[in-house]
């Protein structure tokens, strides 16, 4: 990573004054002043006596519990940032206050921007129950598309394990949008926790438990999005 990006992305300074902090002469690198704005993959990296993170954005898979509610702060209920080593995360989507499972936290603001706009199609799997069964005539009628939010069709695809228990699986990722689609079948959600996100699973992890992304995962969901 760039010189001038590290001190941006530790909020040293923004891009323009980093130039002139870098110039001045307050970057070493492995001991030495540097003054240009060179790509450094390892070593030390000091900003005066402030050691530098080489590797400051980060990408974490967070497995959400009931109740925690997708904010960073808030007077009433518990925020899923207080489960996080470190709180300077933003969301990536958001799940309801009584919705469980996969949820993504990051800084990379750019990632974060493009894997929450419908553009990109990201693929979300949810295991759901629903209060009423749920016949094949509706699980097919649903599947050929569902209006929502006034005369918006929404894309689902549903495969039941049995008359009220399936999986569901979304591209939007609207407002309530799986709560919508029962709705919109004359049923009712009882529990929904997401297992997938675009190429990710949850996997084993527990609820309340969190991980770091692997270089790989990090790789293709920068791809999914068209991002180098």
């Amino acid at each position: 990573m760039h010189i001038i990006d590290l001190l941006v992305l530790h909020k040293i300074a923004k891009k323009h004054h980093a130039k002139k902090l870098l110039k001045e002469g307050h970057v070493k690198v492995n001991g030495e002043i540097i003054t240009d704005n060179i790509d450094v993959e390892e070593g030390e990296v000091y900003f005066d006596d402030y050691q530098l993170d080489l590797h400051p954005l980060k990408y974490y898979m967070i497995n959400k519990p009931a109740q925690y509610i997708c904010a960073n702060r808030d007077d009433k209920d518990p925020c899923i940032v207080e489960l996080m080593p470190r709180k300077d995360l933003h969301i990536v989507g958001r799940l309801d206050r009584d919705t469980t499972g996969l949820l993504l936290l990051t800084n990379d603001i750019k990632l974060r921007k493009r894997l929450t706009l419908p553009l990109y199609h990201i693929e979300k799997t949810y295991q759901f129950t629903c209060l009423h069964p749920l016949t094949k005539e509706e699980v097919d009628k649903a599947n050929e598309g569902v209006v929502i939010d006034d005369n918006h069709l929404c894309e689902c695809f549903i495969q039941m394990n049995d008359e009220k228990e399936g999986y569901i699986t979304i591209h939007e990722g609207r407002y309530h949008e799986v709560k919508k689609i029962f709705l919109s079948l004359n049923n009712k959600i009882l529990s929904l926790k997401r297992i997938s996100f675009g190429h990710l699973e949850l996997g084993h992890l527990q609820e309340g438990e969190y991980r770091h992304l692997s270089d790989d995962e990090i790789a293709t969901l920068r791809e999914s999005v068209y991002l180098d």
